[in-house]
């Protein structure tokens, strides 16, 4: 294999890798771990733009810098990589310290032309691959499970390589100046073959976790409620089969609360359609504060909610439904034309092993309008359906105006 056909070639396929990688970087702006692929990708093009002109270049941009910007150009894919998996934060100011302290060192013992300085950049070279591994290997699940698995062990063959060629660097070519010796030399270029196979490997990982994002934005959107973000109809009543299935097999409890915001329709007429959205996506973020993690919330009409308590029994539901309907009552929502007031009706009922979901949320329902019969911003249960019973019981608030 040429030396010189082989960077051509490579340098040619790079560049649409890179083209591809940017666009849709730059398209899909939102998805921050497209952006540090696509920043490792340009970095990664230049070094071996640089690389490929070994011999005909001054060895500082061929050797030295070209190795500097290949280890930042691994920083920023991984950094990448850590996004798609792991969303914490990450102290990045202290990890571009300690690359620009590796850089300097290297830099200055390039200078004095010291032996083996190629071990500077080496070292935090396969630090960054193993901390990729890692990464992957203890963040990668859920939908990322399968693709950060694949990740891992393409980034174990490139932290293998690499150690290769470190230790052939070490053999061999103890000083940067000195790999220009190296074109001629199989092991060396079978070795940079090997690597560049691998990268083209991990670009398309980067395509996979972009799809897979994107996926998942998808079934996010499908459902959830564009308006609050709260669940939609359909997703609720898919839980509720799945947590009705569930509380019957082990013997569980499982209630329900229907809420209702009072004369909301009086609210978009009064003061337009604009206030009533605000008033509901106000709403929803006041409810989901007071809601447990293993909670479901979910719009199932205009201005209807229902909510999904597992392991709750219908007087720990009630009591949860007293706390928000007074939170939501001394809600004060701004709006450009004044601040908003609402207030919501809201109905309990709990699962009747021997009935469906849908019946609990019918005797919810029910229970929900006879607090509205009784004078709105209250919350009422039911302890049996309302064909067979008409008892409530109800605990009314101070009245007050709603808007």
């Amino acid at each position: 294999m040429d030396y010189g056909t082989y960077f051509f070639t490579n340098i040619a396929t790079v560049t649409v890798f890179t083209v591809c990688i940017s666009l849709l970087a730059w398209y899909n702006r939102r998805v921050r771990g497209m952006r540090w692929f696509a920043a490792a990708q340009i970095v990664g093009l230049i070094k071996l733009i640089l690389q490929g002109m070994e011999g005909k270049a001054p060895v500082v941009l061929t050797g030295m810098t070209a190795n500097e910007i290949y280890l930042i150009s691994f920083v920023m894919q991984w950094i990448g990589l850590r996004w798609f998996v792991n969303r914490a934060p990450l102290r990045q100011r202290r990890l571009w310290s300690l690359i620009v302290l590796a850089l300097a060192a290297y830099t200055i013992a390039f200078f004095t032309k010291i032996p083996y300085i190629g071990n500077v950049v080496n070292i935090p070279f396969l630090t960054i691959c193993g901390v990729s591994v890692w990464t992957m290997w203890k963040y990668g699940r859920g939908p990322f499970k399968m693709i950060a698995r694949v990740t891992a062990i393409i980034l174990c063959a490139q932290l293998a390589v690499a150690a290769y060629r470190a230790v052939l660097t070490n053999i061999s070519y103890e000083r940067p100046w000195q790999t220009v010796l190296a074109h001629n030399d199989p092991r060396w270029l079978y070795s940079l073959a090997a690597a560049a196979f691998l990268a083209s490997f991990m670009t398309m990982c980067e395509l996979w976790f972009l799809v897979t994002e994107l996926q998942q934005e998808l079934a996010e959107q499908a459902r959830t409620d564009p308006l609050t973000g709260a669940l939609n109809r359909r997703s609720m009543e898919e839980a509720a089969l799945r947590e009705t299935a569930r509380c019957i097999r082990y013997g569980h409890v499982l209630s329900m609360i229907v809420l209702d915001i009072d004369k909301f329709k009086h609210l978009n007429d009064t003061r337009g359609h604009a206030a009533g959205d605000r008033a509901l996506q106000a709403l929803v973020c006041c409810v989901k504060l007071i809601l447990r993690q293993q909670d479901l919330f979910a719009r199932t009409g205009g201005e209807e909610f229902a909510v999904l308590l597992p392991d709750t029994t219908e007087m720990a539901a009630f009591g949860i439904a007293e706390r928000v309907r007074i939170a939501i009552e001394e809600l004060e929502i701004p709006f450009e034309t004044g601040p908003i007031k609402i207030t919501v009706c809201a109905g309990v009922a709990q699962l009747d092993p021997a009935c469906s979901w849908e019946g609990m949320m019918r005797r919810a329902d029910a229970a929900m309008y006879q607090a509205k019969q009784h004078g709105r911003n209250m919350v009422a249960t039911q302890n049996t359906p309302p064909k067979s019973s008409k008892t409530a019981l109800s605990i009314p608030s101070e009245s007050m105006q709603t808007v």
